[in-house]
């Protein structure tokens, strides 16, 4: 008795290899042209069984192992969450509702990529606009690295912004550590140092001390640059505690790059809110704080929450007794400032306003560590734990390196000068 595979065979060969018209092939199979179509285009000769078999009729993918429970539950988390009255610094991505399930101990637990896919197909999330650009190799920059709690905090300002028929500006100050991402959030109302000052101290009397203190270029931050040597009183009071001030390369925002996401989640928060008075901007920056620290759950913590972290570590809170941060004339004679500069084309690199050094031009876009040790008046050019050159960084000797960088940067007799400084006569 002839089979269906062995007459889907005579077809294929009375058609391909006898040149039998597709009406005889049907007159004589007693099949519909639909059917003798069919096998035709199906047959794959180097695989006749497989390609002229029957395939699975059932679906191509196995049915969702989630019930339609959770995924309604999922949406409406989705739509829990992006209720600003009631939840105003709350996440709404996947991830977020992935570990709020975690948390919750629900018996169904579906992947983040899973949670994605139901808020797309229930319009909850807008796709992100295609880019073209070419991807960049990024270049190795000598940061520290945050592999601990407290070992680098990132310090930014906020603003300005305003109130309601009001042309003063406020601002936000905002530190927070890069590895338990805990924050600490504080308005101000003027950018004076003084004011960044008594937040950093209130701040790490519950935070911790960190080792580094991570900030952009800012004069508030930095000092003045008329005396570019002569450091601020952030800078001051950073050393007097024992922390090292690290000067990210200037207009490169993303170095900061933790502390400038919060920016970004504040800008979307917190800055639409309406606030009558400073006051109100006061509480609802200290709810802000409470919220962020207690509540979001990161992937990059494995779903913890900046407290649960820090509260594994071992803290060094500041003294809540220390007051040496309101002394006008706090010295500057001990300790490590450190800046991460870009090379430019000449092999030249700027810390501070005309305070300029001449490195190698070879080593052009690349980034160097410039560490200041303000005991020995020295200043180390290193990149990765190859040191450069060091030079004589007395306050005395700006001018020096600023003069022979712009003459001729390129020559080798300027480099023998400013590598050895202290028989220069310029």
């Amino acid at each position: 008795m002839e089979t269906e595979l062995h007459r889907r065979k005579r077809a294929v060969q009375m058609y391909s290899y006898d040149h039998q018209t597709k009406a005889a092939i049907c007159r004589e199979l007693n099949c519909s042209r639909p059917w003798l179509d069919r096998w035709l285009s199906r047959y794959d000769p180097d695989d006749v069984d497989r390609s002229l078999s029957d395939r699975k009729r059932g679906p191509h993918h196995a049915a969702t192992p989630w019930s339609s429970e959770i995924r309604e539950r999922v949406i409406t988390m989705r739509q829990v969450r992006s209720d600003r009255t009631r939840f105003p610094y709350a996440l709404i991505g996947a991830q977020a509702i992935y570990h709020e399930l975690g948390a919750l101990r629900s018996p169904e637990r579906p992947p983040v990529r899973t949670l994605h896919r139901w808020l797309v197909q229930a319009d909850l999330v807008t796709p992100p606009v295609a880019t073209h650009s070419e991807p960049q190799v990024p270049k190795p920059i000598p940061l520290p690295q945050a592999d601990q709690v407290n070992a680098v905090h990132q310090l930014d300002l906020k603003g300005p912004f305003y109130l309601q028929g009001s042309d003063h500006k406020y601002y936000l100050a905002v530190l927070r550590d890069r590895y338990s991402r805990r924050c600490a959030i504080h308005a101000l109302d003027s950018r004076a140092a003084q004011g960044i000052i008594d937040f950093l101290i209130a701040s790490w009397q519950w935070l911790g001390l960190p080792h580094y203190l991570q900030m952009d270029n800012a004069l508030e931050f930095r000092g003045s640059n008329l005396y570019p040597r002569s450091f601020g009183r952030i800078v001051r009071v950073a050393l007097d505690l024992g922390i090292e001030p690290l000067f990210n390369p200037p207009h490169e925002p993303w170095r900061n790059g933790g502390v400038e996401w919060f920016n970004g989640f504040l800008d979307a928060h917190f800055m639409p809110r309406y606030f009558r008075d400073f006051a109100a901007i006061e509480q609802e920056a200290c709810a802000c704080q409470t919220y962020c620290n207690a509540q979001h759950r990161l992937s990059v913590l494995e779903g913890r929450t900046p407290d649960e972290v820090s509260a594994q570590a071992t803290l060094q809170p500041l003294a809540p007794d220390y007051v040496r941060h309101r002394l006008s004339d706090l010295p500057q004679n001990h300790g490590l400032v450190s800046f991460v500069r870009l090379v430019r084309k000449s092999g030249r690199i700027t810390l501070g306003a005309k305070d300029r050094f001449m490195i190698d031009p070879s080593l052009a876009y690349t980034y160097v560590r410039a560490q200041v040790d303000l005991a020995q008046t020295i200043v180390s050019i290193s990149q990765g734990d190859r040191v450069l050159q060091t030079y004589d960084y007395s306050p005395d000797t700006v001018g020096c390196w600023a003069s022979t960088a712009e003459a001729n940067p390129d020559a080798a007799e300027k480099l023998e000068c400013n590598a050895n400084h202290d028989t220069c006569e310029h």
